[in-house]
């Protein structure tokens, strides 16, 4: 062992420690000698030889540290010694806090001694630490017994020194850690006993008369406790009864603020107590905290009373949740509160300054402006073009083309200016210098993202694809256009040229704010592209682990690859392969939202269109559900999206908002076409029957009833149930759309409208009966049932026949005027050729 660990080890206090940190009983030390060096009288050190002796501790099984100690200090205690009437303390750490109780934690350890002790009502001769003659008024002694007391005994022990507190006239303090700890005990025992709580109040009284001292946290503990359980009349009480010797100071008011809102606290008579409060920094504590619970009515509310109470934002940022809440779902009272902000004259300090300076900045090219405007000549702006000509002219020098733009009064340049610069440097290493000799004269390469490239390749020294990037064929607008570039990335890698793949890539990544995001996400698009589902899930959940989120664009890409086009209007041409494809954009789509990534509602929009139109009505309804729960302000998916909150919905937002996700994506025309999809698979049902060859044989093809046909319907009342807002008169357009269709007059030119009819036709007395008592029972009540729908289908049979009549006369009538304007055009071309012209 090595000399300076054994001297370690050999320490006493040393050993004690690591007997303590591994709950082994104390061993008998040995007694070394250690050579102490000292200064000696004129500054000499010299060596003088000390003995020391291992000091047995307690046994620590003795007494239970959580029986007799506060947890909240015990990793802060520094190890002692004790002897009949001795107390040694150990070494403490740099690091160790101080103990509150003093030294009556180490003094007072065994149960027998607590006990004794705290015990106030034990008549003895023996005499107590708290008696009168001993330590009646040391409080880190008060507030460890009773500490202990209320710790083993509850309530009776903090009574019982309450009562002993009161009887002696004892002062607490009203400072510290002692007088939170000593106050609070006793107002948690008032809470309990309303006696008890108006005794403490007159406490507090007493010592304010007499001594001039008081606990400034008693009016908000004992006012907000009520406002919290809902007992706004008792908190009004207790504000009047409080106010006048116990008022709370602006710190400790506006806390108890935000205490009461957050939990969920009486704020009618919270806004009585806060009117006679003469404290007006309340609004950061309660109008972000009621945005924060989703509150924004009562947000609006509170928002307009303080601001017309004097109680005013102190930041934009205190403000930007009920702003941003109300911008998106309700401009009007957005508006309203923009203007209460302006009216009040709310200045958002340095936010507003900053802008000022911007604003207000006089530079060369502003200069320049002035003059134009005062001599009458148009200002002009910088030409890239022509700029990077002249910094590419090899009869001036760089800094002579430098220098010249900045006397102009140029702040800016353009991608092709900052390329033709970087191309006269003959060693790639030389660019940062002129990126910084520019930035030193006051002008801006601009933020394009060829810009952003050429300065990120040469200040992280990848001068390889710095070189790559100026000498490329690819205009710096080209760079801009996202698409163009993941075109490429897949091209280049299937050419295996990994240096413009790797290029692009990296120019790719300087898109967003966080390089690592926007590069998981261009592999991701790359993977869609080319139709590697194995390869898309494999992203996918390393990305998940790693917390990267999927943008709404990478998603799109993703549906695009995986189910294809569709051709608009059209039934979707369907192969083996792509149903499971269907189903893996599902799966992709189910498995992107539940890793927390933003999903947009339109992202399922293609995917409900082709199972309706499919009739895959069974994942259809699942997946239907599945989105309502998931986007909707309650269900199954609503704890799981509590981890990423700033995706979700407001709940007081209806789903009948024209911005909320389901009422986009489950709009009108959605629902129309669900409850014609109904009819359109079930009847296709009924043909498939019709057609069978048993049927046919048998005889009974014409007799079999009507398959369901209100499948759609019932789907959506699956839906309303899970809160989605069905569009009633949109439902019943469809239904009489349906009917009028397939008995009327008119004839559809869809194949299958055609044969639903004619198989309708061949009873339509009957069939019509059926469908109407189908629709009845699944809306729940007598509907069509009710209306005379031969008299219904004749007369939008005559509306549909007006209708197609008034748009021939309109194609007729274009057509004439067509025909005469071109008579009149050749008439004048004649008299033309005829006056000797040529044309």
């Amino acid at each position: 062992m090595r000399p300076a660990l054994q001297r370690l080890l050999s320490r006493p206090s040393s050993l004690e420690l690591l007997r303590y940190l591994v709950a082994t009983p104390p061993a008998p030390a040995p007694t070394p000698t250690h050579t102490i060096r000292t200064r000696g009288p004129k500054g000499r050190i010299q060596n003088r030889n000390v003995s020391s002796q291992a000091l047995a501790i307690r046994n620590i099984e003795e007494i239970s540290t959580e029986e007799v100690c506060d947890e909240s200090w015990t990793n802060s205690l520094a190890l002692t010694t004790h002897e009949p009437h001795n107390s040694l303390l150990i070494r403490r750490t740099e690091h160790s806090r101080k103990d509150p109780y003093g030294p009556w934690r180490e003094r007072l350890h065994r149960k027998e001694r607590l006990e004794f002790e705290s015990d106030l009502y034990l008549k003895t001769d023996v005499p107590r630490l708290l008696d009168p003659d001993s330590h009646a008024d040391d409080m880190q002694l008060w507030a460890f017994l009773l500490d202990y007391r209320h710790r083993i005994y509850g309530d009776k022990g903090v009574a019982m020194f309450w009562d002993v507190i009161r009887e002696r006239g004892i002062l607490l303090p009203t400072t510290g850690f002692l007088a939170n700890k000593m106050w609070s005990t006793f107002l948690g025992l008032g809470y309990q006993d309303p006696i008890i709580l108006k005794q403490v109040a007159t406490y507090a009284d007493k010592i304010w008369k007499l001594h001039g001292k008081k606990w400034s946290k008693l009016y908000t503990r004992i006012v907000e406790q009520f406002l919290v359980d809902g007992d706004g009349h008792e908190a009004i009480d207790w504000h009047n009864r409080l106010f006048k010797n116990h008022p709370p100071g602006p710190k400790y008011f506006a806390e108890m603020c935000r205490h009461v809102v957050l939990r969920n606290g009486d704020l009618q008579a919270f806004q009585t107590i806060y009117a006679q409060n003469k404290h007006r920094n309340a609004y950061s504590k309660i109008v972000p905290v009621l945005c924060e619970k989703e509150d924004f009515k009562a947000a609006l509310i509170w928002h307009f009373y303080l601001i017309e109470s004097g109680d005013l934002p102190a930041t934009n940022k205190t403000v930007e949740p009920l702003l941003h809440f109300l911008a998106l779902y309700d401009g009007q009272n957005a508006h309203r509160v923009t203007k209460s902000l302006v009216d009040a004259g709310v200045s958002f300090g340095l936010t507003l300054t900053a802008k000022l300076d911007e604003n207000t900045k006089i530079s060369r090219e502003m200069m320049n402006l002035i003059h134009g405007q005062h001599y009458n000549i148009a200002p002009k702006r910088y030409n890239d073009n022509l700029g990077a000509r002249w910094f590419a002219t090899s009869w001036v020098s760089l800094d002579v083309a430098i220098n010249t733009i900045h006397a102009l009064g140029v702040q800016e340049i353009g991608p092709l200016s900052l390329q033709a610069i970087a191309l006269r440097e003959p060693d790639a290493k030389d660019v940062v210098h002129r990126i910084n000799r520019l930035k030193d004269l006051g002008i801006s390469i601009g933020k394009s993202l060829y810009s952003k490239a050429v300065e990120s390749f040469a200040l992280s020294r990848r001068y390889e694809l710095l070189e790559s990037l100026l000498n490329s064929d690819q205009h710096p607008d080209s760079i801009e256009d996202s698409d163009l570039q993941d075109n490429l990335l897949m091209s280049y890698a299937a050419a295996k040229d990994w240096l413009q793949y790797r290029r692009t890539l990296a120019i790719q990544m300087l898109r967003g704010k966080s390089p690592a995001i926007e590069m998981e996400n261009t592999i991701l698009r790359i993977h869609a592209a080319r139709g590697d589902s194995r390869a898309i899930f494999e992203t996918l959940e390393d990305m998940q682990q790693s917390g990267i989120a999927v943008k709404a664009k990478t998603i799109g890409r993703i549906m695009r690859g995986l189910i294809g086009p569709r051709r608009r209007g059209c039934r979707p041409f369907v192969l083996s392969h792509q149903k499971s494809n269907l189903r893996l954009g599902i799966l992709v789509l189910k498995q992107i939202a539940s890793s927390g990534s933003y999903v947009p509602v339109t992202a399922w929009r293609e995917i409900i269109r082709r199972l309706g139109m499919l009739g895959k009505f069974e994942d259809l309804r699942n997946l239907c559900l599945f989105i309502v729960s998931w986007y909707g302000p309650s269900g199954d998916a609503f704890h799981v999206r509590q981890q990423s909150r700033r995706y979700q919905v407001p709940t007081q937002v209806p789903t009948s908002h024209p911005l909320h996700p389901l009422s986009i994506l489950f709009c009108a025309s959605f629902q129309k076409a669900v409850v014609e999809w109904g009819f359109i698979h079930g009847l296709k049902t009924r043909r498939q029957q019709a057609l069978d060859p048993a049927a046919l044989t048998n005889g009974i093809a014409t007799q079999s009833p009507i398959p369901d046909v209100t499948i759609g319907i019932s789907l959506l009342k699956q839906l309303h149930e899970a809160g989605l807002q069905v569009n009633f008169p949109a439902v019943g357009k469809a239904i009489l759309s349906r009917i009028v269709t397939y008995y009327g007059p008119s004839r559809s030119i869809k194949g299958y409208n055609q044969q639903a009819k004619e198989m309708l036709g061949l009873n339509p007395e009957q069939t019509l009966k059926e469908i109407t008592t189908q629709v009845d029972e699944a809306l729940g009540g007598r509907f069509l049932g009710k209306v005379n729908l031969p008299l219904l289908i004749e007369s939008r049979a005559r509306k549909s026949v007006r209708k197609l009549q008034r748009r021939d006369m309109r194609r007729l009538g274009r057509d004439k005027r067509t025909q005469k304007s071109l008579a009149t055009t050749m008439g004048r071309l004649k008299a033309v050729d005829r006056d000797g012209f040529t044309w």
